[in-house]
């Protein structure tokens, strides 16, 4: 997503525009993967999105909105006539002379680890276009007013919670806390690649119930979740950055650039080279 945008001059740490006004529009566009600094969201009245969200994969289609913490890794596969609201807000925009630094814990779906995709009855979309409809005409005001803008975004965040936790929120088994904080370890340290092993000592369980626990929840063992954040860390420094292959090798935790490379190639069908040169060409 390009966070940049001509009003942003007015107010550097949150923004809000229609994907279907001029020249946001775009159509069946492959975008490269990236990681914002701030929390960004799509909410559609109508079209669909499709996003990679570190590893899982989510369609938003109309009445559904999809909120991304920053610092996650993301990528906008498709794009495709939508209409709506998108976005985002810094925490320090959020924060500043409102509200304690514990606030942001109140909204589950902030986490790292959370479940991004909120589907809305058509009377909580009513409630909650209302407050984008009025965040939108305040922020492409000639003269904005921060707490007002402010003010609507915390009401807007506590709307998204109410329909979150009436979703989401229930009690975690013990498999399912462990998976969680597997996947939080996972995304909080993208430049560090770590064995099996060590994710299990992190957690206070033996490498064989990490195995097991992660492949009955997910699907996928341990393993496979580590080399898919290392593509996609490695794919990230490859688009935003000019390091060559073995400082990326390094970067991601990968000493052997020729394994480094092995893998990239059997994950994405490309050489790191190959995926550089095709970035460069769009």
């Amino acid at each position: 997503m390009e966070i940049r945008h001509s009003s942003m001059q007015k107010l550097d740490s949150f923004y809000i525009r229609k994907p279907e006004d001029g020249h946001h529009h775009l159509s069946k566009t492959q975008m490269h993967p990236a990681r914002a600094t701030v929390h960004c969201f799509f909410f559609l009245t109508d079209g669909e999105v499709v996003v990679d969200v570190g590893v899982d994969n989510y369609v938003i289609r109309k009445n559904e909105c999809i909120i991304i913490p920053a610092g996650q890794i993301f990528t906008i596969k498709s794009y495709e006539k939508c209409k709506g609201y998108m976005g985002g807000f810094h925490n320090d925009f959020l924060l500043a002379g409102v509200v304690g630094n514990n606030f942001l814990k109140r909204f589950d779906f902030l986490s790292m680890w959370g479940n991004y995709k909120i589907s809305l009855s058509h009377e909580e979309a009513d409630y909650v276009v209302a407050i984008f409809q009025r965040l939108f005409v305040e922020f492409h005001n000639a003269i904005n007013d921060n707490d007002v803008i402010r003010s609507y975004l915390i009401t807007l965040l506590f709307e998204i919670n109410r329909i979150y936790k009436k979703t989401f929120v229930r009690k975690l088994n013990s498999a399912e806390k462990i998976t969680n904080r597997f996947k939080e370890i996972l995304f909080d340290n993208p430049q560090k690649k770590m064995t099996v092993s060590e994710y299990a000592s992190l957690l206070y369980i033996t490498p064989n119930h990490l195995n097991k626990t992660i492949k009955n929840t997910t699907g996928k063992a341990p393993s496979e979740w580590i080399l898919e954040s290392v593509v996609t860390e490695a794919k990230i420094l490859l688009y935003q950055t000019n390091l060559t292959v073995s400082e990326i090798s390094a970067n991601v935790g990968i000493l052997d650039q020729s394994y480094f490379s092995r893998i990239f190639k059997k994950h994405e069908g490309i050489s790191p080279v190959e995926f550089r040169k095709m970035i460069e060409k769009s």
